[in-house]
C-alpha cells in the first residue's frame, strides 16, 4: 500500500470529515498518486463550503456517501478542478452539475474506486468520462505521449450496443477540446473498421463484453495499458450472462488501477463483483438502493383485453398529437407488426429490435433523436441507458417480462428533472399487485381497474418468471385465458374453475400461450431475451463476440459481421 504526503485541501477534508489520518493518505493506485494528489485537488471554494449547505443538498437529493475522506460535493463544474479546456467545453453546454455528478466527480477526480448507485437519466455519462478524458490528459502531462502504443489507458464497458455508441457519442463533442481518440468495439458492426480504429492508438476505448473478449481471444487487441476502468450498467451486464466475460477482461488491465462501477441497483452479485475487483472503494447512492420509479413520471394505467390493446392504443396516439413517444413491446414481430400498423393509420414511426442490422437500429436511434420521426417502437433492447431528450410519453404496449423493466422503460421520460408520462395497458396477464406497489411507491393514482384485477389475480411474478414458466404440472393444451395456473381456466365471472384439457407449469407452462408474446418456451426467439442465459437473443441485441477471423490483416468477412 503506498503513502503519500497528503495536499492540504485534502487534509482539510480528512479533518472536516472526522477521520483519523489527517496526516497521509491511503492511495489505491501508487502509479497515479502524484497525478493524483498533484493535480486532481478540490478547489479551496468547494472545501470552505459551509457545511450547512453540503447537509441540505446531500438530504435534498437523497445522497449517501460511505468511505474514508470523501470530498465534499461542487455545486459548480468551475470547483471541480477539471482541465480548463474540458472544463470550458462543458461549460458551453450545461449551466450546474446533476446531483450524482455533483459528488461524483470530486472522487473519480481523486483517483479512488467509487461504486454509484442511481436511477437511469441522472447524468452519471458526464460523472465518469469527464474524470476519463481528465486522467488521460494527465498521463500525457506526466511524460507518456510520446511512447509506443501499447492500448488504450481508459475502458468503458456497457451492455449493450446502443448504450456503447451514445457513451462514444458523448466522447466525440469533446474529441477537438482534448484530442482524445476512441474506438468502440461493438457487436453488429464490422470487425474490420474497428480494428482500424484500434490501429491509429486511440487512448479511449468503449466496448461491449463480448465483442472486446472476442478481440483479446484472437489477440488482436490489447488492454495491458489500462488503468482507468468503467463499468456502466453494471447490474445489466451481470444479468444478461457478461460476468465471466467482465472477470477475464478485467484481469487483462493493469494490477493497479481505478474502477468507477455504475448501477441502478445493488444485488449480490453486484456487491460481489466490487469486492473482487475495487477494493477499498467509495459507495454512493442516490436514493435507495433498490430500483424505483422516478416520481417526475406520470403513470397512467389502462386495464384493458389485449385483443382491444390495438384500439387502446390508437385512440393514445390520436391524444398525444406529434409529441415525441417511444413504445415497447416485448417481441421482435411486434414491434414489426405494430410499425406496419401505426404507419398505415397515418402514423409515423420506425422500430428497432435485434434482427436489425446495426446500421439500421443506429439510423432509427438518430432520426428519432433529430426529430425526422416522432414515434420509435423498440423491444427492451432500448429499455436502459439509452439518453434520448425531449421523450415525452412512453407507451408499454405489452407489459415487460420482469417489474424491473417497467422502471427501466418509464424512466426513457421524464430525464433530467423533466417532466413525462407513461401509459401502460395492462391486462389479467400482468403483476397488478406490482404494478400497484410502484404506484404507491411514487405517490401515483391508482385506479379501481387496476385493484379489481389485483383482489382477482393469482399472479406469481417477479424472481423466477412465473408468469411464463407456470406453476408446475405437465403440460397441457394452449388454452386461451389461463397462463401457468395448472388444472384451472377463467371464467367471465372472473371465478377459477376446474379445467378439463388442464395444463400449466413446467417449462414455458403449459396454460396459456401468449400468442403476441410468443411465450418463454422453445419457441422464443422471438423475443429479445431468451429464457436463462439469452441463449438465442444475445447475439442479436447484446454483442455476442462475433466470429474471429485468423488474421488481424485478413480483410474476409470485414462488412459481413453481424454479431
Amino acid at each position: 500500500m503506498f503513502r503519500a504526503a497528503i495536499h492540504p485541501f485534502v487534509r482539510q477534508t480528512l479533518l472536516q470529515s472526522g477521520s483519523s489520518r489527517a496526516s497521509e493518505l491511503v492511495v489505491i493506485n501508487p502509479r497515479l498518486a502524484s497525478l493524483t494528489l498533484k493535480l486532481f485537488s478540490t478547489s479551496p471554494s468547494a472545501l470552505s463550503e459551509d457545511e450547512d449547505k453540503v447537509a441540505a443538498f446531500l438530504k435534498e437529493h437523497s445522497i449517501r456517501v460511505l468511505g474514508k475522506g470523501v470530498p465534499s460535493p461542487v455545486f459548480s463544474f468551475e470547483e471541480s478542478s477539471m482541465p480548463n479546456n474540458i472544463l470550458q467545453h462543458v461549460l458551453t453546454q450545461f449551466g450546474k452539475p446533476t446531483p450524482i455528478q455533483a459528488q461524483a466527480l470530486p472522487i473519480a477526480l481523486e483517483g479512488t474506486n467509487m461504486v454509484g448507485i442511481g436511477q437511469t437519466g441522472s447524468g452519471k455519462t458526464l460523472a465518469f468520462l469527464l474524470p476519463a478524458l481528465a486522467h488521460i490528459q494527465k498521463v500525457r502531462a506526466a511524460g507518456a505521449e510520446g511512447r509506443k502504443f501499447e492500448g488504450p489507458v481508459v475502458l468503458i464497458l456497457s451492455p449493450t450496443r446502443e448504450l456503447a455508441l451514445q457513451i462514444q457519442e458523448v466522447g466525440n463533442l469533446y474529441r477537438r477540446a482534448t484530442g482524445v481518440k476512441n474506438v468502440c468495439c461493438i457487436g453488429g458492426d464490422a470487425r474490420g473498421r474497428q480494428l482500424r480504429d484500434y490501429d491509429r492508438g486511440p487512448e479511449l476505448m468503449i466496448a461491449t463484453p463480448g465483442r472486446l473478449n472476442d478481440f483479446l481471444q484472437s489477440r488482436e487487441m490489447t488492454i495491458s495499458d489500462v488503468d482507468y476502468v468503467v463499468l456502466d450498467e453494471a447490474d445489466r451486464m451481470l444479468d444478461m450472462g457478461f460476468e465471466p466475460q467482465i472477470r477475464g477482461i478485467l484481469e487483462k488491465t493493469k494490477e493497479e488501477k481505478q474502477v468507477l462501477m455504475f448501477s441502478a441497483t445493488w444485488p449480490k452479485e453486484v456487491k460481489e463483483l466490487a469486492e473482487d475487483f475495487l477494493g477499498t472503494y467509495t459507495f454512493m447512492n442516490i436514493g435507495s438502493t433498490e430500483l424505483s420509479a422516478n416520481k417526475n413520471i406520470t403513470q397512467k394505467i389502462v386495464v384493458t383485453d389485449r385483443n382491444d390493446k390495438k384500439t387502446q392504443l390508437m385512440e393514445a396516439m390520436e391524444e398525444i398529437q406529434d409529441q415525441k413517444t417511444l413504445i415497447f413491446c416485448e417481441t421482435k414481430r411486434n414491434v414489426d407488426w405494430l410499425e406496419r400498423h401505426l404507419n398505415h393509420n397515418g402514423v409515423r414511426a420506425m422500430g428497432i429490435h435485434g434482427d436489425k442490422s446495426q446500421s439500421q437500429r443506429s439510423m432509427t436511434i438518430k432520426r428519432f433523436k433529430g426529430g425526422q420521426t416522432n414515434v420509435m417502437i423498440a423491444t427492451d433492447v432500448a429499455a436502459r441507458g439509452l439518453d434520448i431528450s425531449g421523450v415525452m410519453y412512453v407507451i408499454n404496449y405489452d407489459f415487460p417480462k420482469d417489474i424491473e423493466n417497467y422502471i427501466h422503460r418509464i424512466g426513457r421520460t421524464g430525464r433530467s428533472d423533466n417532466k413525462g408520462t407513461s401509459i401502460t395497458f395492462v391486462t389479467d396477464e400482468d403483476p397488478a399487485k406490482k404494478i400497484i406497489k410502484i404506484l404507491k411507491e411514487s405517490n401515483q393514482e391508482v385506479p379501481q381497474e387496476l385493484v379489481d384485477l389485483a383482489r382477482n389475480s393469482h399472479e406469481d411474478y417477479g424472481n423466477s418468471r412465473s408468469r411464463y414458466f407456470g406453476a408446475g404440472g405437465s403440460k397441457g393444451s394452449r388454452n386461451h385465458n389461463s397462463f401457468g395456473y395448472g388444472n384451472q381456466r377463467r371464467q367471465s365471472n372472473d371465478s377459477w374453475q376446474p379445467r378439463r384439457s388442464g395444463g400449466g407449469g413446467g417449462y414455458g407452462g403449459g396454460g396459456d400461450y401468449d400468442y403476441d408474446r410468443a411465450s418463454y418456451n422453445r419457441n422464443s426467439r422471438n423475443s429479445d431475451y431468451d429464457s436463462g442465459s439469452f441463449r438465442n437473443s444475445r447475439r442479436n441485441d447484446f454483442d455476442d463476440g462475433g466470429f474471429k477471423r485468423s488474421s488481424k490483416y485478413d480483410k474476409s468477412g470485414d462488412d459481413n459481421g453481424v454479431f
